[in-house]
């Protein structure tokens, strides 16, 4: 008789509102042998919290914490606590974590800079990784590299779009996006510019209102549909990569086009540090760089078709759980 594998239990604590990453993190501990509960970073789960979150204001930290104890730590255990993000998270909260869990594991995929409610609890969990490749030199902190969540494509490389664009707004993006495509001088290009409310609509509006105006008919408030995001990145040659100016981890974006064969124009010069990001499939250009190299290099590169390497979610999970 066949010995039956004892499923292991696992308490995911992650942003639930960031896309659909909670879910693709939940479907692929699931394919490793994990009953997965998932628990919201921080509390309440609604914009006031939000809003609490983003002006650092303690008392979402007793929220969060006495709705975690609660509902997912009284008469639980755990082989695997799994925290991603964490604004909510409390040292006192990750203490009664730890008593009822084999392992307590804390990522961030931003910055300490963009996003510093880790530095709070990072030394209280059993390891902590990041993305940020500044953040990790200065705090010695392991890097783990993000993934495309894309499926995985097998089809002949087809370019339908010589530079494709999909965006949400922020910071200097929109102007980012001008200096490439107005340097570069191409016609056949996609643009897809996502605004996500009203407030960041006026926000950005106020900064570069020429732009705003200049790229009106490719800003939407609606984002795009996945498929039709998954088609235009696999059908360009390159795409633009805006990497926020307070971090130097490498993006999603970054792995999703390395998948798909389609080269990258970033201003993010840290991607350079991962070996399957070369001269071959990677232009850097940042603020204030001189725009003949672009054109350079951008010429230099046109006509190839770079490697395919994919690093998928499972090699994301099997990196922090090892």
């Amino acid at each position: 008789m066949e010995n039956k594998i004892t499923q292991k239990k696992c308490l995911l604590i992650s942003p639930q509102s960031f896309y659909f990453y909670s879910e693709y993190l939940s479907k692929t501990l699931a394919s490793y042998n994990y009953d997965v509960v998932v628990s919201n970073d921080e509390y309440p789960d609604n914009t006031f919290g939000k809003i609490m979150g983003k002006l650092k204001i303690p008392l979402l930290r007793s929220i969060t914490e006495k709705k975690i104890l609660k509902d997912f730590v009284e008469g639980n255990t755990y082989d695997l606590v799994l925290i991603i993000k964490g604004r909510g998270i409390s040292p006192s909260l990750l203490k009664a974590l730890k008593q009822v869990s084999t392992q307590v594991i804390g990522y961030s995929f931003d910055s300490f800079k963009y996003f510093d409610a880790p530095l709070k609890w990072l030394k209280d969990v059993d390891k902590f990784y990041t993305f940020d490749y500044r953040d990790g030199d200065k705090h010695n902190i392991p890097i783990i590299e993000l993934f495309s969540s894309m499926p995985e494509n097998n089809d002949e490389k087809v370019s339908t779009y010589k530079i494709s664009a999909i965006v949400r707004n922020h910071s200097d993006r929109l102007k980012y996006i001008n200096d490439v495509l107005s340097n570069l001088d191409e016609k056949n290009i996609f643009v897809f510019i996502y605004e996500q409310n009203i407030i960041t609509f006026l926000q950005n509006f106020i900064n570069n209102p020429l732009l705003y105006i200049k790229f009106w008919k490719h800003i939407s408030f609606k984002p795009l549909p996945y498929k039709e995001y998954i088609r235009v990145l696999n059908e360009s040659d390159f795409t633009i990569d805006f990497a926020h100016p307070a971090q130097s981890g490498i993006t999603i974006r970054c792995f999703e086009a390395l998948s798909s064969q389609t080269k990258i124009i970033t201003n993010n010069p840290f991607v350079k540090r991962n070996k399957y990001f070369t001269e071959n499939n990677v232009i850097i250009f940042e603020n204030n760089s001189d725009s003949t190299i672009l054109k350079k290099k951008f010429r230099d590169i046109e006509s190839k078709i770079p490697v395919k390497n994919n690093r998928s979610i499972n090699n994301f999970i099997e990196d922090l759980i090892k």
